[in-house]
């Protein structure tokens, strides 16, 4: 115990010469494998506020996050992430504090609000909140999340309570210190852990007592045959001539120094390794992601969502797999749509005024449960997946894990033209390291929530700290305008001057979003591609509970235009009334955090961050809610910022051939481009018709290229054509030629070559 005494003594000195607080520290026993932490807090700071016509108090302590319980005091928590030695459990922990300090009575510490849906307006809540607990809150000075396995290394979460409230006499209590011991007992080794270097660099940032590392294995080397997949049907996963295909994604990986392949879903399921009772099954204890046994209808855990999920496990485990692209539409009402079928799992929350119960309960379309591999996410067996501990009918167990192994996007592809959009944005994007990478716009609309909640611009506010000042941050706020903007002021921007990233608080819903419907979104024309992340409710409901796409597919896979990807929700985005924390806000606000301060730029990564970063908070109202409903559509590899420094070949030459002439005669038309790099070259011919040349290719740079077409109507038509190079990059459009087929001179032309006498006839009576 001397050696812990010294390490006390030395943070104690260290805040001491450096006048910071001592947020916490532990040190690991080699006798038992326990760990102690020691933790010192700043005094707490209480102000007051009025919320509606109320006065309540706010108690902060410097560095520590405020609870946001509906109707429970909002108090300063301190979460603890702790690693747990290898080959142990959690067994009990207990909590030694420095002596009770009252901070004074008479207080009204504030609640937690109602909680307000992001969708269409709604009657505001009439009652007011009423605290509904007795005594000393809370009556423990630590709560216990749950233990969470990432890629075998265990991690125990605990909230520390140094402040409490006792409703009756309004006094509030503070611990200035507190020292946490947690014992632990032995355990089976974690058979997920694959001991890779890369794993070991990501717990090492993620829990508080990274020393914890030397108890396990030294860290071993694999060969990373996949660090990226695509899932797809087998019709999807074969190239094509006239499109865009995964295997050019799969190239573009491969070109930046990836290892990628694509995986039918046919041989998943088909692959007996990957039903239940296979290697990976979760029917089986010896599978690395066993936790217990199945209660209930085995079959229901052989369904396709499992299969897939075990295949995931097998390539995590066996092929080094980081990044997983769902390659297809998860559509429940059209079987030849629900290509990748989505796992629905189960949450509720409180206070949300939707119906005379203020109580909400969903399974809502979530690609957690591939990213997460632990257990089999229904302990209980029911037809409820993903429930936490109170609704586990059979062990006070989270059935969930929220802890990823690999970091998961989806693309809703149902057709090639989804996947030749899709892949070419991708292939685009990152390869662009146009100046627009540094524009970002904060979107807000008019929310008519109460108090500070009634604007989107004040929930967007509190990101600003966070982008950095290298960066052009623009705002677009209802609250600041003369008026509202609508839809074409936005339209406006994305079309001629658009934006890198785009964060948006404001009504959705399955095919609106920003006041843009579905038909708005596809008539973009923007060439480079935005990111969107939204509070917006439904705009991701991606199963299509209302019987059509939701905008989020738009946005990435219905238009060669708009978005590169976004995080949108499957359901409802939860704000709140009178404060500016909710749910929706938290993980927003991670996301962020994420990208510019973690320095988590892969788009997959920063979605799971986000996740991950709140789970202390993964009991309050709301909060599971939202960390399941809020889906990646994009690309989980694609980073926002370490582009490559590729350049794409010059703008072809407008076409050369005829302007004029008739239907169904064949016409020949030309152009040419160069490549910067002298890489060979692909054209494509876009004739105005709706028709198309697909690729045609590859040419040698400069080499002039012809295509042939035949126009079947009379019309006015654009002809333009684009170029690509070998590694997918693509040039802009060439400006366009106009091609007419005059209707009054082709008809008559037509009627004299019928009736050669009438023009006779005509010339006599015109020289009368």
């Amino acid at each position: 115990m001397l050696k812990i005494g010294k390490i006390f003594a030395i943070g104690v000195l260290l805040s001491l010469l450096f006048g910071t607080t001592i947020t916490g520290f532990g040190i690991n026993t080699s006798k038992n494998n326990n760990i102690t932490f020691y933790f010192s807090f700043s005094d707490p700071e209480i102000q007051e506020i009025i919320i509606g016509d109320e006065s309540f108090d706010k108690i902060t302590v410097n560095g520590l996050t405020n609870t946001f319980n509906f109707n429970e005091p909002c108090l300063p928590m301190k979460p603890v992430k702790i690693l747990l030695p290898y080959g142990q459990n959690f067994d009990d922990l207990s909590i030694e504090t420095s002596e009770k300090i009252s901070l004074g009575n008479n207080y009204n510490i504030e609640l937690g609000q109602h909680l307000a849906p992001v969708t269409t307006e709604y009657e505001l809540p009439k009652q007011s909140i009423q605290n509904n607990y007795v005594g000393i809150y809370p009556g423990k000075q630590y709560s216990i999340i749950g233990t969470y396995s990432f890629r075998g290394y265990k991690v125990l979460f605990v909230n520390l309570h140094p402040v409490q409230y006792e409703k009756e006499s309004g006094e509030i209590y503070f611990y200035k210190n507190m020292d946490l011991l947690i014992k632990t007992k032995h355990s089976s080794y974690q058979r997920s852990y694959r001991g890779l270097l890369q794993d070991r660099e990501v717990i090492v940032d993620m829990v508080d007592n990274p020393y914890t590392i030397g108890t396990y294995p030294k860290p071993v080397s694999l060969n990373e045959t996949f660090e990226y997949i695509i899932i797809t049907s087998q019709d999807f996963s074969k190239s094509t001539k006239r499109y865009y295909s995964f295997q050019d994604l799969i190239q573009s990986k491969i070109n930046k120094g990836l290892t990628a392949g694509i995986f039918t879903v046919e041989d998943i399921i088909s692959n007996p390794d990957f039903e239940v009772n296979g290697s990976w099954g979760d029917n089986n204890p010896s599978n690395p992601f066993y936790n217990s046994p199945i209660i209930g209808d085995v079959e229901q855990f052989n369904d396709e969502q499992a299969r897939i999920r075990n295949f995931i496990r097998y390539a995590y485990t066996e092929l080094g797999t980081k990044y997983v692209l769902l390659g297809g539409d998860a559509d429940f009402s059209d079987e030849s749509q629900n290509i990748v079928p989505v796992r629905c799992i189960y949450a509720n929350e409180t206070g949300l005024p939707l119906s005379d119960e203020w109580f909400e309960e969903d399974d809502i379309p979530s690609d957690v449960y591939y990213a997460c591999l632990d257990g089999n996410f229904n302990y209980d067996g029911d037809e409820r997946w993903g429930e936490d501990e109170i609704g586990n009918d059979e062990a006070d167990i989270d059935e969930a894990d929220l802890l990823s192994e690999v970091w998961v996007g989806r693309a809703c592809i149902d057709s090639e033209d989804d996947i030749s959009n899709f892949t070419m944005k991708v292939i685009n994007y990152q390869n662009s390291n146009d100046p627009y990478l540094k524009e970002v716009l904060f979107v807000g609309e008019h929310l008519g929530f109460p108090g500070v909640s009634e604007w989107g611009g004040n929930y967007k506010d509190l990101l600003i700290p966070y982008i950095p000042d290298d960066f052009n941050l623009e705002t677009l706020y209802d609250r600041d305008l003369p008026y509202y903007w609508t839809k074409y002021d936005l339209m406006d921007i994305l079309n001629t001057d658009t934006p890198h990233i785009i964060n948006h608080d404001g009504h959705s819903y399955y095919g609106y979003n920003m006041r843009m419907y579905t038909g708005d979104v596809d008539s973009l024309t923007n060439d480079n591609y935005f990111f969107v992340y939204s509070h917006g409710c439904m705009a991701g409901g991606f199963d299509n509970p209302d019987g059509y796409d939701c905008i989020a597919e738009h946005y990435t896979v219905k238009t060669s235009y708009a978005a590169i990807g976004g995080i949108w929700n499957a359901r409802f985005g939860l704000g709140s009334n009178n404060t500016l924390d909710s749910p929706s806000g938290a993980y927003d606000i991670s996301f962020f955090k994420a990208i510019f301060e973690e320095n988590i730029t892969e788009m997959g990564r920063a979605s799971h961050y986000s996740k991950e970063d709140n789970i202390p908070r993964i009991a309050e109202n709301g909060m599971r809610w939202c960390y399941y409903e809020t889906n990646l559509f994009g690309d989980p590899e694609v980073s926002f910022f370490n582009h490559s420094s590729g350049t794409p070949p010059n703008k072809p030459e407008k076409p050369d051939g005829p302007s004029s002439g008739k239907p169904g005669i064949k016409y020949s038309y030309c152009t040419v481009t160069t490549d910067p790099e002298g890489d060979d070259v692909y054209y494509w011919f876009d004739w105005g018709d709706g028709k198309n040349s697909g690729w045609i290719g590859p040419f040698p740079s400069g080499q002039i290229v012809c295509e042939n077409h035949t126009w079947s109507k009379k019309g006015t038509y654009e002809i333009k054509v684009k170029a690509k190079n070998t590694i997918g990059l693509q040039s802009k459009w060439s400006d366009p030629l106009s091609v007419s087929m005059p209707r009054n001179k082709i008809l008559f032309l037509n009627l004299f070559e019928k009736f050669p006498r009438l023009l006779l006839l005509l010339r006599y009576l015109f020289s009368m």
